[in-house]
């Protein structure tokens, strides 16, 4: 009863501000229309963690958003998303399937650098045990993206950078989990620095880069406190709305809280599009 009474104050919500909507819905303008993302990746080893030697990781989701304010800087839009993920090593929390409902705030700081809060209503499966979990979650998270573009010469022979870019992306989640009590605020955050070569004539880029990950929570949780600094090299293939790669990495994998570093290599492949 309580899950069904939540659930209906997040739609009754979600009318209200649709109605409050006036600049979206006024003479002369355009119908707002759905948005459409899907992604999701492969990793060999999930993590360089003895618990996961051998272990297979995939995952997948598709999200469906609706813009009902927009102006120049920010932007309010509704938001379905599904995500499905499995293990080879039947871990529990990796093999999970979850739909989400809510909205997010987005407040564009720079043509760059963007801001970015969320609330949502979470129902969350685990496909090993049967349980079920649902619940409100918040995010606040940034996004920051800067590239350099160079033409290929007319006259180019060989390999040519065609393109080199900085990203950074984090977000801080609240709760961490739909657990029964869960106060623990959660974050993470990425970096990356790469370079794509391209043939005179192809589409496909070769692409050196290096990253860093690294995670905090208030609960000093093992898996949600570490520094994971990385360089490999990856195939590209840009797509309309997005990319597919393949690549590989060497890792250190260092948990401080149980003060262990683990290093190796980790193969990865991943896609993402718009639509």
């Amino acid at each position: 009863m309580r899950q069904r009474l939540q659930f209906d104050i997040i739609l009754n919500f979600m009318a209200l501000l649709l109605l409050a909507t006036p600049p979206v819905f006024a003479s002369g303008t355009k119908f707002p229309k759905l948005n459409y993302v899907s992604g999701g990746n492969v990793q060999f080893p999930y993590s360089l963690q003895p618990n996961d030697q051998g272990n297979i990781y995939s995952e997948t989701f598709l999200k469906a958003s609706l813009p009902v304010w927009k102006a120049s800087k920010f932007e309010i839009s509704f938001f379905v998303r599904g995500f499905y993920s499995r293990d080879s090593l039947s871990l529990t929390f990796n093999n999970r399937s979850k739909a989400s409902i809510g909205f997010t705030y987005t407040r564009k700081l720079h043509k760059t650098f963007h801001l970015s809060a969320s609330v949502q209503y979470d129902r969350d499966f685990r496909l090993l045990t049967g349980k079920k979990k649902s619940g409100f979650r918040g995010n606040l998270s940034y996004f920051y993206y800067k590239s350099w573009w160079r033409n290929i010469p007319r006259d180019q022979k060989g390999l040519f950078r065609q393109k080199s870019w900085a990203r950074a992306w984090g977000v801080f989640t609240f709760p961490e989990s739909l657990e029964s009590g869960n106060r623990n605020l959660a974050f993470i955050t990425s970096l990356e620095a790469a370079s794509a070569f391209v043939w005179s004539k192809g589409k496909l880029q070769y692409v050196p880069f290096a990253e860093l990950t690294f995670a905090r929570d208030s609960k000093k949780l093992s898996s949600n406190n570490k520094i994971v600094p990385a360089i490999g090299f990856k195939f590209r293939r840009p797509i309309k709305g997005g990319e597919i790669n393949l690549g590989v990495k060497y890792a250190i994998d260092r948990r401080w809280v149980i003060g262990t570093t683990e290093t190796g290599m980790v193969v990865f492949s991943g896609w993402y599009k718009s639509f």
